[in-house]
């Protein structure tokens, strides 16, 4: 098998038990220690990563050597989230995303003859609260403070305090604080 097939066996096995076996354990602790030191993601203090969520890369050394992935202090990833570290994803500090949400970095360029795959970054800042099934599209920003309400398509940058939804998302109103600044309690109940 030439270097590149291997390589890519490699991943895809890894992939494999990441999406599989490892995103149903049922432990913060073992989840999180798999994520931080085989994949390189940056888990801040108390950040929590819930149980069946996907991840998708083209690599742990890309993911460690880039920080591809990060996700702040305080913040929840819940139940069945898909998160696409093949390009660039920052999650800020105390950000709530609710179940079954799909935040996606990597598309396909309709207008490439080949179909060629680009990524761009997508940045949540700190105090997004996402709703349930809501979808974050490449290379868009979500304002800190800001909502994303469920089901919403995010298709571009998403100003600070602003509560956006509907298909593709349009702001419908403000979120009526000033600054947030609260923290969301720790995500360790047993067996999550």
């Amino acid at each position: 098998m030439r270097e590149g097939g291997a390589r890519l066996t490699a991943i895809r096995l890894l992939s494999y038990a990441n999406n599989h076996v490892v995103s149903h354990v049922p432990s913060y602790r073992l989840r999180h220690a798999w994520y931080r030191r085989v994949l390189g993601v940056r888990l801040g203090e108390n950040a929590g990563v819930h149980l069946d969520c996907r991840i998708w890369f083209f690599g742990p050394s890309r993911l460690r050597k880039d920080g591809y992935l990060s996700i702040g202090a305080h913040s929840r990833i819940n139940r069945g989230c898909l998160l696409d570290a093949r390009g660039p994803l920052r999650i800020g500090e105390n950000v709530s995303v609710s179940a079954e949400v799909a935040i996606i970095t990597t598309q396909h360029r309709p207008e490439a003859p080949d179909f060629a795959v680009e990524s761009r970054p997508v940045v949540i800042e700190d105090h997004v609260w996402i709703g349930m099934r809501a979808m974050i599209l490449p290379g868009v920003t979500v304002g800190r403070g800001s909502v994303v309400a469920a089901g919403a398509v995010v298709t571009k940058d998403v100003p600070a305090l602003s509560v956006v939804a509907g298909v593709p998302a349009k702001q419908i109103g403000m979120r009526g604080l000033d600054d947030p600044s609260y923290v969301l309690a720790e995500p360790f109940p047993m067996f999550e």
